[in-house]
């Protein structure tokens, strides 16, 4: 009987461990999730800035957000692989942020494409898409 005690206590406080590691592995994945979109966004507007003022000719815009939505895309390919609930242990809100977030990672890459069109372009259409998308990322 004290066997299958010591056997029980042992095994709960694995059971607490985890999910204190589950737990600070999910705020520690929110917080890297939160700087990248911050820096991903703020990086596009930066592009923006320097090529409206002279700083970056179009080539260079582009080639820059081709970087852009070459990362983001490596990154929502990733994300994709975690919307299921029960095969890898995510909870549903869980899944509920992964796909909010590869929304928000969507809106960014469309701006930062909308931005390469506009500097090779500049049609009103490439831009009006970069604003667009500059804005639902930004209500994200």
């Amino acid at each position: 009987m004290k066997l299958i005690a010591v056997f029980l206590l042992t095994f709960s406080g694995f059971s607490i461990a985890r999910a204190q590691c589950d737990m600070n592995v999910r705020e520690a994945f929110g917080g890297v999730c939160s700087i990248t979109i911050y820096n991903t966004y703020i990086t596009i507007g930066a592009i923006a800035d320097a090529h409206v003022h002279d700083v970056y000719d179009a080539n260079r815009v582009k080639e820059l957000m081709g970087e852009q939505t070459s990362m983001l895309q490596t990154v929502i390919g990733l994300l994709e692989k975690c919307k299921e609930v029960k095969s890898n242990g995510l909870e549903a809100e869980d899944v509920q942020f992964v796909k909010d977030l590869t929304a928000c990672l969507e809106s960014l890459k469309a701006e930062a494409q909308g931005l390469s069109d506009y500097a090779i372009s500049k049609s009103e259409e490439a831009q009006t898409r970069y604003n667009t998308n500059r804005d639902k990322a930004g209500a994200r």
